[in-house]
């Protein structure tokens, strides 16, 4: 009885775990066929050094290892060889976040492994973004947003990339990583934000999505807040943005910035 009540548990953490992955990092993060460059827009082959199988294993044995300090050279080395950041972020981390996924499924990685794993994925591409600033885009006028996770959702790497991707056309994102309700909250109460998205990674999360977001609409400051929100529960399913009450979604980093821009022009004509 117990063990079969163990079992369960584990298929549960497993289904969980792989939704996360393909639903959070997967759908939304993969660059279609271009990328963002300081706030423009150029066609993907311009950048002549691109990832393949053999980048994404090292890559992944580098970060399973637990040499931040390796993997952070290991990156600067493909930049310094050609390789764009953003090439980086959706071509070589997403790909490293598959492929932990798929140690999970085969059990050559355990829960704990691959949790650990995409944490520290996060953190490359927080270092990445830190060691990059220079080449974002000047912070244009109006244009803040609040870009979080849905509270106990404990991978929010899909969410970081999209903000960086924000971050070089010139936004000035917000990040709230581990941030609870009262929170979140509290701080688009406190602080004027044009957009606030949330992520999400299972269907069953879009009720308590739905009562955050008219939490957040009424505690905003700015009364005319626009709410993004991205995840797999909204691929192919574009009723489900009205249905928790927010405004737009996004497939991915480029249609982020692409949706966030024409949230700000409606917000700039209500006032």
């Amino acid at each position: 009885m117990t063990d079969s009540l163990s079992n369960r548990e584990a298929e549960g953490e497993h289904s969980a775990l792989l939704r996360t992955i393909e639903g959070e990092v997967i759908p939304r993060l993969i660059l279609a066929h271009r990328a963002v460059v300081d706030g423009n827009r150029c066609d993907e082959l311009s950048s002549p050094l691109r990832p393949g199988s053999s980048e994404v294993f090292e890559l992944a044995r580098i970060v399973l290892r637990g040499s931040a300090a390796e993997a952070m050279a290991y990156l600067r080395g493909l930049q310094t060889l050609g390789m764009s950041t953003e090439t980086i972020y959706l071509e070589l981390l997403a790909p490293v976040a598959r492929h932990f996924g798929t140690r999970w499924e085969d059990e050559t990685s355990d829960f704990v492994e691959v949790t650990v794993g995409l944490k520290r994925l996060q953190d490359l591409a927080h270092q990445l973004s830190d060691a990059n600033s220079e080449s974002q885009a000047p912070t244009k006028v109006g244009r803040r947003a609040l870009f979080v996770a849905l509270p106990k959702e404990q991978h929010v790497f899909g969410a970081q990339l999209v903000s960086e991707f924000l971050r070089r056309a010139g936004w000035d994102v917000w990040d709230a990583p581990g941030a609870n309700e009262p929170d979140i909250l509290s701080l688009v109460g406190s602080e004027w934000f044009a957009v606030v998205g949330f992520s999400i990674s299972t269907a069953s999360q879009l009720p308590s999505l739905a009562a955050l977001i008219r939490k957040v609409r009424r505690a905003s400051v700015n009364r005319n807040v626009r709410v993004m929100v991205g995840g797999l529960p909204f691929a192919g399913h574009p009723e489900r943005v009205t249905k928790v009450g927010a405004d737009a979604t996004a497939i991915d980093g480029k249609d982020a910035v692409e949706r966030a821009e024409q949230l700000l022009e409606l917000l700039g004509r209500r006032n």
